[in-house]
């Protein structure tokens, strides 16, 4: 981290020649300047894959064709992790803003997360013909996806100058919900293949419906205190959630049964894992079935640090954890910089234990009444796919009123 920072300093000494001052007028990359946001309407949208040990190379994959090539295999089988964690998210919206205090929004939200021992997910990920004969065990196994429709409003609680509080709601819609936890989970092959036993410790599963699943709240909150003028620590939490659940079913499983196969994919939103077992367990699999009628989602919590290096740059630090850590914790350093006024740029690196290596580039352009704004995540995934964990795009218009 030492090596990051030192590197962010050389980049902003070069930078920061024939710069011009920041203004407020940002409204993308306005880490620095959190009440940036004029009268406006901006649009956005958002998409990041990641993982410690599965490769860009078979994110792509998955999109186009039902199958990895041997060489994004290889590259994921040869890894020494121990565990396969992956996070995949994606987000659009639209945001109207009355002024820097208080603005409406319409967003749409999905994410899908997985964690679990190494060797389970290459079960899992390629099948269970090379594992005959064997037992492959995972000790806590966590999968969670959902999606989200959202409209609210955000809004200033406390505003003063050496502190700010913002916060918003949102009325939520649930859909494509669906949950698999287990604290020990075990697959065993027969040697000819014709039968899994399988062993589950604690085992939960909530499988997705159609159409609606539940409704709730949703909530953001902001703190930020202003130490100094060139100084700023934040707190951020992010998405604090509660969904009734309107016809979902939860099996509870603490047993073992015998499949009859394995074909369970997750990336794949339409099976059901309950469809694949032998009709012989059925009536067991019922007596453990109740209604569930509450959902709560991963929030976020992040702790942030911006330093001003000067008028034109600034350096900001941070670390998060999604659902406390189940699933994931990152950290990033970032240099922000504004060139001429008009142009502001932001290169970060970081590194997550669902993520990997990070470097990240974004831009913010400003003309007349607009700001256009792009951001990259893991150029590197473009030259060498095998080789890294994650890739995103985000994109953003926004218009002064």
């Amino acid at each position: 981290m030492k090596t990051v920072y030192k590197s962010l300093l050389v980049l902003s000494l070069f930078s920061s020649i024939g710069g011009y001052s920041q203004n407020s007028n940002f409204s993308f990359l306005n880490e620095d300047k959190p009440s940036a946001n004029k009268e406006g309407l901006k649009v956005f949208g958002e998409a990041m894959a990641g993982s410690n040990s599965l490769n860009t190379q078979m994110f792509t994959e998955v999109l186009i064709k039902p199958t990895f090539t041997e060489k994004s295999k290889s590259a994921f089988l040869d890894g020494t992790q121990a565990r396969t964690n992956l996070y995949a998210f994606g987000t659009c919206g639209i945001e109207y803003y009355k002024d820097s205090s208080r603005h409406y929004f319409v967003r749409n939200n999905s994410f899908q997360a997985f964690s679990s021992d190494k060797d389970f997910s290459e079960l899992l990920f390629f099948g269970n013909g090379v594992f005959r004969g064997q037992k492959v065990t995972t000790n806590v196994l966590n999968y969670m996806q959902a999606n989200t429709l959202s409209a609210g409003l955000g809004f200033d609680i406390f505003k003063r100058r050496k502190l700010t509080i913002k916060s918003s709601i949102a009325f939520s819609i649930l859909n494509n919900y669906r949950q698999f936890d287990a604290r020990t989970l075990y697959l065993y092959t027969a040697i000819d293949g014709s039968y899994l036993d399988a062993g589950f410790d604690n085992a939960s599963f909530v499988d997705a419906n159609s159409g609606i699943q539940g409704v709730g709240l949703s909530t953001d909150f902001r703190l930020d205190y202003f130490t100094n003028e060139s100084n700023t620590i934040s707190f951020v939490a992010n998405n604090i959630n509660a969904y009734y659940l309107l016809e979902n079913q939860e099996i509870k499983v603490d047993t073992s049964f015998v499949f009859n196969g394995a074909p369970f994919d997750v990336f794949d939103a339409e099976n059901s894992v309950a469809d694949y077992l032998d009709s012989a367990f059925n009536e067991t699999i019922n007596c453990n079935t109740k209604t569930k009628n509450t959902a709560v989602l991963p929030t976020q919590i992040k702790l942030k640090w911006v330093h001003k290096l000067s008028s034109q740059s600034s350096i900001v630090s941070s670390f998060e954890a999604l659902s406390l850590g189940r699933f994931g914790i990152y950290t990033q350093a970032a240099l922000l910089k504004t060139h001429k006024n008009k142009l502001k740029t932001k290169t970060s690196f970081g590194y997550g234990n669902f993520r990997g290596f990070t470097w990240s580039e974004s831009l913010e352009y400003r003309v007349n009444k607009y700001s256009f704004y792009l951001g990259v995540n893991n150029l590197q995934a473009l030259f060498v796919p095998t080789k890294s964990k994650n890739y995103g795009l985000s994109v953003g218009l926004f218009k002064q009123l």
